[in-house]
Parts: C-alpha cells; sequence; structure tokens
C-alpha cells in the first residue's frame, strides 16, 4: 500500500458499527418518549454516524432550534450555530461515552429577509 492509499474498512465493521448506531436510535426514540422530545428526522450513515435533523417541513424555524436545543440539553453538548449564504446551521455533536456511537443533532433554517 502506498501512502496516498487508505485501507478500506470491511463490511462486517461497517454493519457493526450501524447496528451499534441502531441500539442508539432505540435508546433515543425510548428517551424521547418518556422526557417528551420532539421527533426528529433520522439518518444512520454507512460508518455509523446518527444524525437526527429537525427539518424545514415539519417546523416553524423557532421550532427547529428549540428542538435541536433541547435534544442537545438532554446529552448535554453545545449548539453551534453558523450563518452562511442566507441560512442558520445548527449543529450539536454527540458521542456515546461507552459504546463510541456518535453522531450529531442538526437543522438548517433558511432566513428571509425583509423585502426579500
Amino acid at each position: 500500500m502506498t501512502e496516498t492509499e487508505t485501507e478500506v474498512v470491511p463490511a462486517a465493521t461497517l454493519r457493526a458499527w450501524q447496528e451499534r448506531a441502531n441500539q442508539q436510535l432505540g435508546a433515543f426514540l425510548a428517551r424521547a418518549a418518556r422526557l417528551d422530545l420532539p421527533p426528529l428526522l433520522w439518518t444512520l450513515a454507512t460508518n455509523g454516524n446518527l444524525v437526527g435533523t429537525a427539518d424545514s417541513l415539519s417546523y416553524t424555524p423557532d421550532q427547529q432550534r428549540e428542538a435541536i436545543r433541547r435534544w442537545a440539553r438532554c446529552l448535554q453538548v453545545e449548539v453551534d450555530t453558523d450563518h452562511v449564504d442566507g441560512r442558520e446551521e445548527l449543529h450539536a455533536a454527540w458521542k456515546h461515552p461507552k459504546n463510541g456511537t456518535h453522531g450529531c443533532f442538526r437543522a438548517t433554517i433558511f432566513v428571509h429577509r425583509a423585502g426579500a
């Protein structure tokens, strides 16, 4: 293998990471029911990243912000906010301390300017 080549992650490893994230999703959904957290759109990536999105089809901009903040508070993680090209991007990264599952809660809010 040359210095520029990367080793491919074996499919069995990717499936194991996805299974672990799937179990974490089940735990999140159970916690959401207990704590009345807002539903999110969940995505499970090939590498096991688990992303919860407060989407603009389900929520108003204020509801999107509040959904991400509530989930972040539940896991005791910070919410980062960036303003880029007419969008407000909220992102709260998390990593499970024991099983290594990781991901984020996120929202993209399209900012409308008066008169636009």
